[in-house]
């Protein structure tokens, strides 16, 4: 099997562009040329690497090469800032920028990932792309070589690849007392949680149905007020919209104050978990480092509350 730089760079190309036309205009070479080279590859290494869609999709096969391509391009990249004297812990402005793609949650997010990312970027580098999804789902990002790294509640291994735990994000259900008064006035019985509305962040939100199915042995479908934004979603539940289950660190001083309430003594922890590639790149590296210890202090505290 021969697998080339041109080849890999290729294929990254197309599947970031979407389509060999869009890929063809990047390269500076004509929409034939890519399909060549694509069918060179293929023939190389005996799979099929794209699905001829719109926009092309990388085959598992295709995967493959996806993440081995976006890795020589970080230890390219690595190499030549080396070779012009800018080292992975000092910023030179004249200096482009290694692009370095995660995938992370939105309550990791808005809570206590950013801190930890502005304080790497302040000391390297490099330009961090965050692509936001359900902790649940943000392994297939890094399955498919579009993230270099990854925070995720599945602790599944994917293979290339280091797993680290970061900690327990405890989530609490709450509302505001108003709310309780109207829809739950004798508590979270069945028949109240049937018809109270629940704050939900999509309709892939199965947080708040693990939650509501904690709560109420019998089937439930409530109401659903769907707010896809981490920090307008805890917002919501404290103008009144219904009740959900939010981070503790986000809604302590909504509890302190009064505006919140727990009506329940019941808790979701979720784990985290941070995979990311096996690759001596000294920029993922102190990336990585960042995440853990800003993991450590917030998600460790959040666990002892």
């Amino acid at each position: 099997m021969d697998v080339s730089q041109d080849g890999l760079q290729t294929l990254a190309t197309v599947l970031r562009a979407g389509t060999f036309e869009a890929a063809a205009a990047r390269l500076h070479v004509t929409p034939s040329a890519i399909s060549q080279r694509i069918k060179a590859m293929e023939h190389s290494v005996g799979r099929v690497l794209v699905q001829r869609t719109k926009p092309v999709r990388a085959t598992r096969d295709g995967e493959v090469l996806l993440r081995l391509a976006e890795q020589w391009e970080l230890l390219a990249t690595e190499a030549r800032l080396e070779l012009t004297g800018v080292t992975s812990d000092g910023a030179h402005d004249d200096q482009p920028l290694v692009h370095l793609p995660i995938a992370a949650n939105a309550d990791s997010l808005a809570t206590w990932l950013l801190p930890a990312l502005a304080r790497f970027h302040h000391g390297h580098p490099a330009a961090v792309e965050v692509i936001r999804d359900d902790e649940s789902r943000n392994a297939d990002h890094l399955r498919t070589g579009e993230v270099l790294g990854a925070i995720s509640s599945v602790p599944d291994r994917i293979r290339g690849c280091r797993m680290q735990m970061l900690g327990v994000m405890r989530y609490i259900p709450v509302a505001t007392p108003d709310y309780l008064a109207r829809w739950m006035p004798d508590g979270p019985t069945e028949a109240a949680l049937a018809r109270a509305p629940m704050v939900q962040y999509d309709r892939s939100d199965n947080l708040q149905r693990e939650v509501l199915r904690m709560l109420s042995p019998a089937p439930a479908d409530p109401p659903a007020v769907y707010i896809p934004a981490s920090t307008e979603y805890h917002r919501a539940v404290e103008y009144g919209m219904g009740w959900g289950a939010v981070p503790r660190v986000q809604i302590a001083d909504a509890l302190d104050a009064g505006r919140l309430v727990t009506f329940t003594e019941r808790r979701v922890d979720v784990p985290l978990y941070w995979q990311y590639w096996k690759l001596a790149s000294p920029l993922l590296s102190a990336l990585t480092e960042s995440i853990v210890e800003a993991a450590a202090e917030f998600l460790g505290a959040a666990d002892q509350s």
